[in-house]
């Protein structure tokens, strides 16, 4: 997958929205599951490259492929949840960046065959305990959320019809097919920067073209006369007939305890 370096995760989402992280309710609150394989060589360098795009593979093969990576990048991979709900990061974990490669070699073809996305992400998040000296712990804190549900008009959702899961989504704009509610929900959540809880209770797959208003504001604002696009709010329950309900909600969050610049090698 590739992602944009810059501070929000607009400029190469296309790709980053099928890998990065997708729970049903646009939030996870678990760690990884207990690694079953480990990266047995491992070399770390730092990347200065002032480049605005990263890329990172650790979903398939035997490796470990991190390019133009900062901390928080790998640690909201690592533990599949959003930066929002990463706290207690240092300063130098968001603006330096990272060369990271791994290979599995003590493991049969078979073996790495079977890794599940989750136990990659356990393996992923081994890597940084060893290098990165991290240490996490979770917490429970209410948070603003918004909840996804169906307005009264009625769901205006159609079935899909491409034949493949695609799902581009850029600042003002998302074009996806074949995404569920969920997906939609997580594709929410990276606009408003908030948890964005799926009960709509729809379990189909969708084609979805929508297009807000952001000159000048925030995403996640009410309309506002004269605006070329409607607001996000306004989106959602006119193409699609669903509705953005503000809330509060307990929302576990990963607090990172102890984390140092590794050395290069």
């Amino acid at each position: 997958m590739s992602i944009s370096r810059s501070s929000s995760v607009w400029g190469c989402i296309l790709v980053c929205l099928l890998s990065l992280p997708m729970g049903g309710v646009a939030q996870q609150s678990t760690a990884p599951a207990v690694a079953p394989l480990t990266y047995d060589v491992v070399t770390v360098k730092e990347n200065k490259s002032q480049s605005y795009m990263t890329r990172l593979i650790f979903d398939q093969g035997n490796m470990l492929k991190m390019e133009n990576a900062n901390l928080m990048v790998m640690l909201s991979a690592a533990f599949d949840l959003h930066e929002y709900l990463i706290e207690g990061i240092p300063a130098w974990g968001k603006s330096q960046h990272w060369d990271v490669q791994g290979k599995i070699l003590e493991a049969t073809p078979e073996q790495i065959g079977k890794l599940t996305m989750e136990q990659r992400r356990a393996m992923l998040a081994a890597v940084l305990a060893e290098r990165f000296g991290l240490k996490t712990h979770w917490v429970t804190r209410d948070k603003p959320e918004y909840e996804l549900i169906i307005s009264k008009g009625g769901s205006k959702l159609k079935d899909s019809t491409a034949k493949q899961k695609s799902s581009g989504l850029n600042r003002d704009a998302l074009d996806a097919d074949r995404i569920t509610t969920d997906d939609l929900a997580q594709s929410l959540a990276y606009v408003f920067e908030k948890p964005v809880v799926n009960k709509t209770e729809l379990k189909g797959m969708y084609d979805i073209k929508l297009k807000w208003s952001v000159e000048g504001e925030r995403v996640n604002r009410e309309p506002v006369q004269g605006d070329a696009a409607p607001s996000m709010f306004t989106a959602v329950k006119e193409t699609l007939g669903l509705e953005l309900k503000p809330t509060h909600g307990p929302v576990k969050v990963l607090v990172v305890d102890a984390a140092e610049e590794p050395t290069a090698n």
